[in-house]
């Protein structure tokens, strides 16, 4: 129990400094599509990388902010954990959603609990293994991306190639409004854009079988929707439709923008198979439609790998006298692609909070020194199992 008192008393003497890192950064807007904002947030970690004697690596990128990667000094070749989080969120400068609140046991702010909360517990979880001299047996990284809000599309690779390096990986995704939750599996996702195209023509004199793109992507809609499928883990959900220029004109195009989620490949191949085989089937004549994927990300299946990481979390977690639990999320992450890649992971050390993605966003101020004790023990058991 040395170990865990050593590490309690460094957290906790260092709490304030823990708060005082979060509103930094929660104060700087880091919209995904802010590349300014997100790069203001990675200047400050690569600065504290640096101060805990880490090696850094950012990794720029065109249209949204840089990656960064950092090593800890006793083995920068690679082994042991990596801690994964994003720096963007989901709230563009003129929502007005921008500044850090703590009232009491709540802390208020754009992305405090998705996932600003769980940067700083992973950077103070390390902080602390530091303190205690374990570093220098147990190698530690991070690898923090840039645009996970938006699917990862420019930072996918350099997580998978970060994780390939490390034994095991913890992705610092908020643990629940309660706490507790160790995700272990996670449903996939495609976004893609569906275009149909038709002939345009005069409303009033239009033929019985005009060929309208509204008229096909309607029908199309009400077919997809009907792939919703709760028992099989299937969802699929049309969220934007654009068409047509007045209501006097037979519609020569339409767009809709779509989502479908799964739980496992084959999911993932039947319900792509379903949506192929509605789009090459337009019953308008005259009409047809493409597809275009915009986004997709692997489920994350619950596999041993991922389950026996569970178990160095579960044993750490009833050292420390709480409970954890392995849970699946509708939710996707980074967690997803390092699954994917057969490196073992598990996801939601992150602080606890809620309403995550609105302007009602909170977390719990008591789980931030919670969250850093459990994922700093956690490293501890896990490695003794990789060591």
């Amino acid at each position: 129990m040395e170990i865990v008192q050593s590490l309690k008393n460094y957290l906790e003497k260092n709490e304030q400094e823990m708060f005082a890192l979060l509103e930094k950064i929660v104060n700087i807007n880091s919209y995904s599509g802010n590349k300014d904002g997100v790069n203001e947030v990675v200047d400050i970690l690569e600065s504290t990388f640096k101060d805990m004697g880490f090696s850094t690596r950012r990794q720029p990128r065109e249209t949204t902010g840089d990656n960064l990667a950092a090593t800890s000094p006793a083995h920068p070749d690679g082994g042991g954990l990596l801690m994964i989080g994003h720096m963007d969120t989901v709230f563009p400068p003129e929502m007005g959603f921008n500044s850090y609140k703590k009232v009491n046991n709540t802390i208020y702010g754009p992305g405090v609990y998705d996932m600003q909360g769980g940067l700083v517990v992973g950077i103070f979880a390390a902080k602390a293994l530091q303190a205690i001299g374990a570093l220098d047996r147990l190698p530690v990284g991070f690898a923090y991306n840039s645009d996970e809000e938006i699917g990862s599309p420019h930072s996918r690779d350099f997580i998978v190639e970060e994780a390939q390096k490390r034994d095991f990986c913890f992705v610092m995704e908020g643990s629940g409004a309660n706490g507790g939750e160790i995700v272990t599996g996670r449903k996939g996702r495609i976004v893609f854009e569906l275009t149909v195209t038709g002939k345009a023509g005069h409303a009033g004199n239009a033929p019985s079988n005009k060929a309208s793109a509204i008229a096909t992507i309607a029908q199309m809609v009400t077919a997809l929707e009907a792939l919703n499928n709760p028992e099989a883990g299937t969802s699929l959900n049309v969220g934007v439709i654009e068409g047509g220029v007045g209501p006097n004109t037979i519609a020569a195009t339409a767009t809709a923008r779509v989502e479908t989620r799964f739980t496992s490949p084959e999911g993932r191949d039947a319900v792509w198979t379903a949506i192929q085989s509605i789009v090459n089937a337009p019953k308008v004549p005259g009409t047809s439609a493409t597809l275009d994927i915009e986004v997709e990300r692997p489920p994350m299946v619950p596999n041993e790998a991922n389950l026996q990481l569970f178990e160095s979390v579960d044993r750490a977690a009833k050292e420390l006298g709480l409970t954890v639990k392995s849970c699946f999320r509708g939710g996707g992450s980074d967690a997803n692609v390092i699954s994917e890649a057969g490196v073992p992971v598990v996801d939601g050390l992150g602080t606890s909070g809620d309403k995550l993605h609105t302007p009602d966003e909170t977390m719990r101020a008591d789980s931030m020194v919670r969250q850093a004790i459990l994922t700093a023990l956690s490293a501890i058991r896990a490695y003794e199992k990789y060591a």
